[in-house]
């Protein structure tokens, strides 16, 4: 093979590379951070989501610790690294699972379990939760949250 052959034989390979790249590009965010009391005690396992009121905005999740701290993250961002700067609606989502009887399998009863949510319905929407929060570039965004149970 031919050193012009050998280089026209790898050159789809190197320009597949470069159009790659190294992985999905990651978005600039801004760090957001709070903590998340239910009826007035920091709650781990809380889901917190903003919501983009603008198409410029990056929907961002967070669940609580056991201490109720949270650190947001967005999808295209890089692991709880906030969201991108903008206005957003936040909601609130915190299920627990209860005893919901028994089953039988391979000849052992086992007991089944049911998600139930724990919060005020108001707080699983973002429309009717009341909550809004302005995340801004190149600050320390901490919003702490007080939300209350059926």
């Amino acid at each position: 093979m031919t050193k012009k052959s050998f280089l026209l034989a790898i050159a789809p390979l190197f320009i597949l590379t470069l159009l790659v790249g190294c992985g999905p590009k990651v978005i600039k965010t801004d760090v957001v951070t709070g903590t998340i009391k239910v009826d007035g005690e920091p709650t781990g396992g809380v889901n917190v989501y903003f919501v983009p009121t603008t198409p410029e905005g990056s929907n961002g999740y967070a669940k609580t610790d056991d201490s109720g701290h949270y650190e947001l993250q967005t999808l295209l961002g890089a692991a709880n690294a906030g969201t991108t700067p903008g206005v957003y609606k936040v909601k609130f989502d915190y299920q627990i699972a209860v005893p919901d009887g028994t089953m039988e399998e391979n000849g052992q009863t086992i007991e089944k379990f049911k998600s139930v949510s724990k919060l005020d319905p108001k707080w699983n929407d973002q429309e009717t939760s009341g909550v809004e929060v302005e995340v801004k570039a190149g600050v320390a965004n901490v919003f702490d949250f007080e939300i209350t149970s059926k």
